[in-house]
Parts: C-alpha cells; structure tokens; sequence
C-alpha cells in the first residue's frame, strides 16, 4: 500500500507509512484545540483523529455559549495516503507553520451546525508531557505521547444565528497533539483476565483528572494530575513555558497541589486553587474564577450519552450536528468532563486566563464523594 507520504525521509519501521508500529486497534493520531473568549461566556473545542487500524479519520468542531452547546463532527473512511488527513466532510485544517500556526474551518452544508474560519498562532514553544504509559494484569491500557501549547485565535465563528468576531487581543486557548494506544471507538476487545479483578483496575485509576493549560502575558504553566481515590498519582506534571520570544527553557517545577471544590451532583468544578514549590523552594499559588465553561463529551466522540465516538466506522463519508441544553444538570451529568474557562490570579501578582479541566471519577472521599 504506497502512498505519497513513503518518497519523504520519515520512515520509523521497516514498514510503509500506511503501517503503524503496532497492530493495536486503539492506535490513534490526534489533533484537539480548544479557545475562549477572555471576556467570558464562549468556549470552543476543536479535534481531528486518524485511527489507521481501524482505517477512519473524523473530526468536530463544538461550541459552547450560555446554555446550550452545539457540535458538528464528521467521519470518513482514512483511505491508503496517511498525508491525505486535512479535511473530513466539512471540517479542515490546514498545517500553515509546523508548531506554530494552523487554520481551522468548519462550513456544514446541513442546518443547524457550526460555521468558523480560524487561525491558531502558538504564545509559547511545545512542551511534551512525561510519557503516557499504564498497564494493568499484563495488558498495557495506555501508551503514547502528547504535546502542549498555549497560543491565540483570530477569525469568526457562527453559531445559533450569532456570529463572533475572533481576534488575539480578546482569544486565547490551548492545543494537545496526542498519538499512540488508548481507548477509543466501540469496537472494544474483551477484557480478559481484568474482567474478573474490574475492582482492582478501578482503584488504581485515576479518580481525579486535571489538565490544565494556563496562559499569562509572557509564560504559560502548563499543570496536570492523575491521582487515585488514595492519593496515589500516575501523572504528576507542573511545567512553566516561557513565550517563543523570550529564548528561555521549560522550567521543571514539583509538588503540585490542588485545593477544589465540586458540585455535588454533577461533580463539576465550581472554585479553587492549585499551587505548586518553585525552583528556589517557594511556593506559587493560582486561585481560579470559573468564566465559562464547555463539556468534553457533548457528541465530540469522547464518549457520554452520544451514539458516535472516535474511531467508530461511520461509512465512506459522513457527518451532522448535535446540540445539548447544557442547563438540564441530569443531561451535563453524562457530559463531563468539563472544560472550565478561568481567571487565573498568581499568588506572585500575575494575571491570566486557562483552561480547566478536570472531573471526579467513582469514589474520591477527600471531595465528598464516597462511590
């Protein structure tokens, strides 16, 4: 199966470029970008994946406003060219600068979609996470590595008859490019011998998850935490990102610690701060304000109530819109995780905007939540 993409000197195995490295149907390859308006009340979300075993390639574009968030997503079958991965039906995007700038559009032919043309451009350099790998009786669950990035939108968007002029002074957002082997899609294997230990494999996961991306006017802080019901943490990350501009390193920083508060029932985050001990041994503070806020599975793929997910074989070509009323809390219920807009105040006097993500999963009894 040759491809335009085996004359270019990228070659990781003895393979062709069609092949990945492992035979996993969970292998994935994905984009995710997200944005907001510092102003408050609109938060976007952006994604498209390839999943060459299962040989589909899909994308959303999804909008959140007060009340109500909209998605468009789109699915098509991936084809033998793994360059030929900028546009799904409706949705593009477009590479303009390798790390630092690309296009997005979104033009559904259907009513009652998302419509926006936007341009990303990165605020700080990339910064790659520690890897990404669990295993569980024998069978590695996940493994891969991802990306971070801070940076600022400009464009339009159009969505529920309103239309949104995007540009840097009033946008911001972040971006994580994502690839390796985790779960995706509705094609699930069986889970063998962790069928019969399911207790123990859902002790030792993650019951809280926090990924956040913080921007200020010259660095981002980049602070993310996997930890179980007792404490015990699988990702552990506090990293500060000087602008492109500045010349400066990644800063390695250590003891993250969060202080939050939940909503009882539906276990979205409400206020907070997180801190974490600086290089010389001090400790900074954030203390979040909640300005908006999005759902990461409102018909993204991520999963929830939604029949469609990453990865699921939807025909040679497809696609359509979905929208939730995002006030019915036994509907945002089943939509979390949430992706909480903030103002974001350092105890050291700097001001800035991120993004908050994060969600309580089972028991987790130092928040309340006892199952």
């Amino acid at each position: 199966m040759i491809s335009s993409g085996d004359d270019y000197l990228i070659h990781q195995t003895p393979e062709l470029l069609r092949y990945v490295a492992t035979s996993d149907r969970r292998f994935f390859d994905r984009h995710m970008l997200c944005g907001f308006s510092r102003e408050g009340g609109i938060y976007f979300q952006l994604g498209m994946g390839s999943y060459p075993n299962l040989g589909v390639i899909d994308a959303f574009a999804s909008v959140s406003l007060p009340g109500r968030q909209t998605t468009t997503r789109g699915s098509r079958e991936l084809g033998l060219d793994r360059f030929d991965t900028t546009s799904v039906g409706p949705i593009g995007i477009e590479m303009l600068e390798p790390s630092k700038k690309f296009r997005f559009t979104c033009s559904p032919e259907h009513d009652g979609g998302v419509q926006m043309e936007l341009e990303w451009t990165a605020a700080v350099g990339l910064f790659e996470e520690p890897a990404h790998y669990t295993r569980a009786f024998g069978r590695v669950i996940s493994e891969g590595t991802r990306l971070v990035q801070t940076g600022l939108w400009e464009g339009h968007i159009v969505v529920d008859g309103q239309t949104f002029d995007v540009n840097h002074e009033g946008w911001s957002g972040a971006r994580d490019r994502a690839w390796g082997v985790r779960a995706i899609g509705l094609e699930r294997e069986p889970d063998g011998i962790m069928q019969a230990h399911r207790d123990e494999v859902h002790r030792e996961r993650a019951a809280l998850w926090i990924w956040s991306p913080m921007q200020f006017d010259d660095y981002s802080i980049h602070f993310a935490i996997g930890e179980n019901a007792e404490g015990r943490r699988a990702v552990d990350t506090v990293r500060r990102m000087p602008s492109i501009e500045s010349g400066l390193v990644v800063e390695v920083l250590r003891r993250a610690e969060h202080d939050l508060k939940f909503h009882p029932e539906t276990r979205e985050f409400v206020s907070g701060s997180v801190s974490w001990e600086e290089i010389d041994g001090s400790v900074t503070s954030v203390e979040m304000t909640p300005v908006a806020r999005g759902w990461m599975r409102a018909g993204t793929g991520y999963g929830g109530p939604d029949a469609w997910r990453h990865g699921k074989y939807m025909g040679e070509m497809w696609s359509d819109s979905v929208s939730y009323d995002t006030t019915d809390i036994s509907l945002t219920q089943r939509l979390g995780p949430t992706h909480v807009v903030c103002r974001m105040e350092s105890s050291n006097g700097d001001q800035g905007m991120g993004l908050f993500e994060t969600q309580v999963y089972g028991a987790y009894p130092r928040y309340g939540f006892d199952r």
